[in-house]
């Protein structure tokens, strides 16, 4: 019955997609663009207190992760929606990432005034803060927005997939960080395109990078879910096997009582 329903669900998900793969181009680049629009100005406002921003980028890839599984039509009502739902683990997530940058901007002003083996040994500290830093933040917030795990089950999550699949951490850290520090580098750039940070460059990062982490929580889930049915599987052997057991002991000790009894 499972396997008929989940063929149905492919059907018609196959449909889905040959539908809209007829619909014009102009048309679903313009819903395309229209979403990122209005994700990115939500975004933004939802990151003018400053403490809000981990809360907003998880409300933000949450709904750039729905609105590609044809989950949530309404973008801005969503989006409140997911702000609330994900405020609290993600602003502790926000704030213990914003401590750690302190800690290490810290430890960086001590190699630099330090001499010796004092600095060496902190730079080796330094050097291994920002892997683990690295490893952890590209998936924490779409983590936090996909699932209703504990903040310390996402991080050590976050560290596992971006182990795993390395290629796709590499493609989500380039997305972010290479325009950032563009913009860092060439003040002047960021001048020009100011505006665009405001109204579509966050959306846009965001949907894109959303296909890659959906991509990855798909494999991820199967794969958990083919670890469960062979646990299961292992134990319901074990289980038949046991009771093979306890029949044949069963049987041995009959044999032996019919021994006895003819002795």
């Amino acid at each position: 019955m499972s396997e008929r329903l989940d063929d149905i669900e492919a059907k018609k998900e196959k449909e889905l997609n040959k539908y809209k793969n007829q619909e014009p181009f102009l048309k679903r680049g313009l819903d395309a663009f229209g979403t990122m629009f209005a994700l990115n100005v939500c975004f933004v406002i939802g990151c003018i207190p400053i403490i809000t921003i981990g809360a907003s980028l998880a409300a933000l890839y949450a709904m750039c992760i729905r609105l590609q599984e044809e989950e949530e039509e309404t973008v801005v009502a969503g989006f409140i929606h997911e702000f609330k739902r994900s405020f609290k683990q993600a602003t502790i997530a926000f704030f213990a990432i914003l401590l750690a940058l302190v800690v290490m901007f810290g430890e960086f002003l001590l190699i630099k005034t330090v001499p010796g083996a004092i600095s060496t040994f902190y730079t080796g500290v330094l050097i291994l803060e920002l892997i683990v830093l690295a490893l952890i933040v590209p998936f924490l917030f779409p983590l936090i927005a996909r699932y209703n795990n504990k903040l310390s089950i996402s991080v050590r999550n976050s560290i596992i997939l971006a182990m795993t699949y390395k290629w796709s951490w590499i493609k989500v850290m380039v997305a972010w960080v290479a325009p950032i520090a563009l913009c860092i580098i060439y003040p002047e750039i960021f001048i020009y395109i100011w505006y665009l940070w405001l109204l579509l460059i966050f959306g846009a990062i965001a949907y894109g990078t959303s296909a890659t982490m959906r991509k990855i929580f798909r494999l991820n889930e199967q794969r958990m879910e083919n670890a469960a049915k062979k646990a299961e599987e292992e134990a319901r052997k074990a289980e038949e096997e046991a009771e093979d057991n306890d029949e044949d002991e069963d049987n041995d000790a009959e044999d032996d009582g019919k021994r006895r009894r003819r002795k």
